[in-house]
């Protein structure tokens, strides 16, 4: 703003585990609530044996050697495909139209107030983890109708002057975003039951790639079609983009799901939440620590190229650069999770991280050498990529399937918000400490993160046996 029956499939059993996730429950795990990190879990959910071996449903080998695998990557890639459409679309691209047709800067600012909704995705998930359809399966009940409710709100807002009908485009704003909120929470919840543990970091290497490929959607591509096309085509354009997911969603069967034990409000399940020890270190300490240096050192980052006199051609090519290098570091960091486990990369990403971070010292004391501060700046940008693929399977193997909704929706939402918050301070600071500081400080801070998450992960996170991989 996953599993089912792949599009090209036409049997269940062709995509579905052969032991479907929570078909065990019963046998092993009592409510269902084990964490997708723990040996037990594994087998609850794809048919391992505890402490570990291989699984039931096809997870050893290659990814992409193994048809069912494969298609079920496919799906959460395609499903993926318009997470962000809306949401970049709304705060990257409208506002620059709106800009270019006069609209008064003050105006725009209050518009993208509207962005909050977006962030309050955790406060609705436990509902959608509480509320589902038995029938048409319990997330896929939620992604089906607003998908639909997406595509007819994009229709409206095509014929929708976005200056002289400013009041009702901001209510048709807001309805997408709400929509978004329930459309992308469901969706975590959908994935966390569709992926074995042995698949989780390709997929979501898969689906980080994905979203940031939406975002180029829904921000410069919209831009530039709406250059030449105009308002309506941009706006129909944009809607039959959501009109994929469902055609991929009718063909789905989505796996069996144990609900949670027990009544009352499911907002309680929040502060539960948050009650968990190893949730709440994760959520609140190893996410910030671990991403806080690339977001310090991203925030005053086009400030500083135009104080070393940068062209903004050279800077808009530089950063479309970096965008695509981090749409393939996202791809490689999935596959080097799925093949050396979750601590090994982490190390990695994060000293690539630091390097990166490390590069930007000569920009912020004034030297913009072209080839150096390219290199740093893609390389910033594949760090961020790799990070974020990184607490996207963590998340997910922490996340438990009862509440899958809620555990992996909430610490991507914080991820979010840590971003802004971290960002916007940083940005203020520098116009008080300077350039240099605050990019050594997150130089530090980037070190930090590189020693906290692998330590905590692998003390904390299991990681799924494969044949020819490392634990």
């Amino acid at each position: 703003m996953g599993e089912k029956r792949a599009p090209a499939t036409g049997t269940d059993a062709s995509v579905q585990p052969a032991d479907p996730p929570g078909a065990r429950a019963s046998a092993g795990a009592g409510s269902g609530d084990v964490p997708a990190g723990s040996a037990n879990a594994q087998a609850v959910r794809v048919g391992a044996p505890p402490g570990g071996g291989a699984v039931a449903d096809g997870t050893t080998g290659p990814v992409w050697r193994d048809p069912v695998r494969r298609r079920r990557l496919l799906v959460v890639g395609a499903l993926y495909l318009v997470a962000n459409i809306g949401y970049s679309f709304f705060f990257l691209t409208l506002g620059t139209i709106l800009l270019g047709r006069g609209v008064p800067i003050g105006t725009v600012a209050l518009v993208n107030l509207l962005g909050g909704i977006y962030f309050g995705r955790f406060l609705v998930a436990p509902a959608v983890d509480r509320f589902g359809s038995a029938r048409f399966g319990h997330y896929r009940g939620w992604l089906v109708p607003t998908q639909l409710a997406l595509v007819l709100a994009l229709v409206a807002l095509s014929a929708v002057d976005p200056v002289r009908r400013l009041p009702v485009l901001l209510v048709l704003i807001a309805l997408v975003l709400v929509l978004s909120v329930l459309h992308d929470t469901a969706l975590n919840g959908l994935a966390v039951l569709l992926l074995p543990p042995a698949d989780r970091g390709v997929a979501n290497g898969l689906q980080i790639a994905a979203a940031s490929a939406s975002m180029l959607i829904g921000s410069g591509g919209a831009l530039l079609l709406y250059a030449h096309a105009g308002w309506s085509a941009t706006l129909l354009a944009l809607a039959a983009v959501f009109t994929l997911p469902p055609a991929v969603l009718a063909r789905l069967t989505e796996p069996p799901r144990r609900p949670a034990e027990g009544g009352g409000a499911p907002w309680r399940e929040l502060a539960a939440f948050f009650r968990r020890p190893r949730l709440a270190a994760w959520t609140l300490l190893v996410i910030p620590l671990y991403g806080i240096g690339e977001w310090a050192a991203s925030a005053p980052q086009s400030a500083m190229l135009l104080a070393a006199d940068w062209p903004m051609e050279r800077i808009a090519l530089v950063q479309s650069t970096a965008i695509a290098v981090q749409i393939a570091a996202a791809l490689a960091a999935g596959a080097a999770i799925t093949r050396y486990g979750r601590w090994r990369p982490a190390l990695a990403i994060g000293l690539l991280g630091a390097a990166a971070v490390a590069g930007l010292l000569p920009l912020a004391a004034g030297n913009g050498a072209i080839v150096p501060t390219a290199v740093a700046l893609v390389a910033l940008s594949a760090a961020y990529g790799a990070k974020l693929t990184w607490i996207s399977t963590v998340s997910m193997d922490l996340a438990r399937r009862s509440s899958a909704a809620t555990d992996y929706t909430v610490p991507m939402s914080v991820e979010g918000v840590c971003v802004t918050a971290v960002t916007s301070a940083a940005l203020a600071l520098a116009g008080a400490v300077g350039f240099p500081w605050i990019v050594a400080a997150a130089v530090a801070l980037a070190l930090l993160g590189a020693a906290v998450a692998p330590a905590w992960a692998r003390r904390h996170v299991g990681t799924p046996h494969r044949p020819g991989g490392r634990r």
